[in-house]
């Protein structure tokens, strides 16, 4: 079964959002029961500790009265479900508290999930220069504690899972907008083609809706196709004029002799403007491949944003403890009586004991600057996105080729990392004058030919990048180890509507528009390969602009 583009989406993006919520949910638990388990024991310990101390002269002098009296008062602690004490041969001394818990044998608990009757036990030595003299055995109330424990752990499923439920939303939105943009633009490119075959262009517009880079190549479609009817038109009509004349020649030869060079002449103007416009025109299918790209493009996107959404979820847990804290601190900072004032800071340093503050306070540090490199991350590549679909032809500006090579490589990563490595050899040369959409779109056709190469041969290969300075010029090089080219097809390499990919892969646009745009920068494109071993693609841009020495000479 073939699963369609928006299906992978939804699909891969859902799968890591679980993965990532499934390890963060097991964390949590782990580290709130180590939590729980380490507070619960060492209040135990303490606890019993104390105990001891304060009961051994009453038990060692056999003064039950006292030892009575010591029990009761501990068993005052709401928390403390039952004290016994007995000497070494089992002989209990004092007993009281929860009637089941004293009934039952006594076990000593090593963690709160091993109290599955809500009652922590535990049991200290009563001992005099390492001589055994009995136990205290003293059972702690945990039900509060596994309540909330239990609260907890519900909260963050809960969470969780509306956070997995928001996530797959996203993704099906995300997919489904992208691909009924790229579907609309499918279907008219198909249009434009049975147009251009029967001569009949009504029906190939696209709809536009919307203002993003998407729709702004929708209109550009639309606008040229209006463009390709208009001189279809005029060259029709030219057509039929001439061929009246034609009809004509033997009985007004010389009469119509000026007239028929006049015509031709128009014809031949014609002829200039519609290849003009079928240059925009297979410029605009060209941009079309943006689609492919941003779909590329949405998977190395979705990568940072998953983790700074787990990050924002995790600094909300993180801020919610700071409120806790700061709640405390204005109860004690707001409280008046000095006894209550001392109980309050009492509990905030208990609380402050529980927290690990130094680890929240670097842990905090460390969510922000990677929300931060993921949030840059995806600026760059929308960026790049955004200056590879501009369309405007005549903007030239000073730019750097290997800036051109980062962007691009940022868009493609997604489509050839799986097929390929990519080795980069970007060498320290000047700025040139460009149209930087432009040559990043030869740039792209270039990478993604050579990953294509490489795919066809089954193997994983490698794609290497050079830039340098060569005479005048600065040089980019693109080295594969695909399939090659054979020689017979090197010369023809640039030809509009040349391909040797299979019917439906390739319109043999891609290296003629490549060529066009390096000759329009008063450069060069060329190719070397041996088949079976790879290609080379070299670009060279001129160090002066062909504008630059157009004025040069004039003056």
């Amino acid at each position: 079964m073939k699963l369609s583009l928006r299906i992978k989406t939804i699909t891969g993006i859902a799968s890591i959002a679980a993965l990532l919520l499934l390890v963060l949910i097991v964390t949590v638990f782990q580290l709130l029961n180590d939590l729980v388990d380490s507070n619960i024991k060492k209040s135990a310990d303490t606890t019993v500790a104390l105990f001891v101390s304060t009961t051994k002269n009453a038990f060692l002098s056999y003064d039950l009265a006292a030892l009575d009296a010591d029990v009761s008062e501990i068993l005052t602690n709401p928390n403390i479900a039952y004290v016994k004490v007995k000497d070494k041969l089992g002989r209990v001394f004092v007993e009281k508290g929860n009637t089941n818990a004293l009934n039952r044998p006594f076990t000593a608990d090593t963690s709160v999930s091993d109290a599955d009757d809500g009652i922590y036990d535990t049991r200290a030595p009563i001992m005099v220069n390492r001589t055994l003299y009995g136990y205290v055995e003293i059972g702690l109330n945990i039900a509060s504690v596994t309540e909330s424990v239990s609260r907890v752990r519900n909260w963050t499923v809960t969470l969780a899972f509306l956070e997995f439920i928001l996530v797959g939303l996203c993704s099906y939105l995300l997919g489904s907008y992208l691909m009924s943009q790229l579907h609309q633009l499918h279907e008219g490119a198909k249009r434009l083609g049975d147009a251009v075959k029967n001569n009949s262009y009504q029906d190939v517009f696209v709809p536009v809706r919307g203002t993003d880079e998407l729709s702004e190549l929708a209109e550009a479609f639309n606008q040229l196709v209006e463009r390709l009817k208009e001189e279809h038109a005029q060259r029709q009509y030219a057509q039929d004029e001439l061929k009246e004349l034609n009809t004509l020649l033997e009985e007004k030869v010389q009469d119509r002799t000026a007239l028929l060079h006049q015509k031709n002449y128009q014809l031949q103007e014609a002829n200039k403007d519609l290849k003009e416009t079928q240059v925009q025109l297979l410029q605009a299918e060209k941009m079309a491949s943006v689609g492919q790209l941003a779909a590329g493009v949405a998977h190395e996107i979705n990568n940072p944003v998953g983790f700074v959404s787990s990050n924002i979820s995790t600094l909300s847990e993180y801020v919610a403890t700071y409120q806790m804290i700061f709640s405390q601190i204005n109860a004690v900072l707001n409280e008046q009586d000095e006894g209550k004032r001392a109980s309050a800071l009492s509990e905030l340093e208990k609380m402050l004991a529980n927290q690990d503050m130094a680890f929240i306070n670097e842990d905090i540090t460390d969510l922000l600057s990677d929300s931060r490199d993921g949030l840059s991350r995806v600026a760059e590549i929308v960026k790049g996105l955004k200056l590879f679909s501009r369309v405007d032809s005549d903007h030239m500006q000073q730019h750097n080729i290997n800036d051109c090579v980062r962007t691009t490589l940022a868009m493609v990563n997604n489509q050839l990392k799986y097929i390929c490595t990519v080795e980069t050899h970007l060498g320290k040369v000047p700025d040139v004058a460009m149209n930087v959409g432009k040559v990043s779109q030869v740039v792209t056709n270039l990478l993604i030919n050579a990953g294509q190469a490489i795919e066809s041969t089954g193997k994983n290969g490698k794609i290497t990048i050079t830039t340098c300075t060569a005479g005048k010029f600065v040089e980019l090089r693109v080295e594969d180890t695909g399939c090659g080219i054979p020689s017979s097809h090197l010369d023809k390499l640039f030809n509009p509507f040349f391909t040797t990919k299979p019917e439906g892969q390739g319109t043999g646009l891609g290296l003629s528009i490549s060529f066009g745009i390096a000759q329009e920068h008063g450069g060069t494109l060329s190719a070397t390969s041996k088949e079976g071993e790879g290609s080379i693609f070299t670009l060279a841009l001129p160090l002066v602009s062909h504008s630059d020495k157009t004025l040069e000479s004039e003056g």
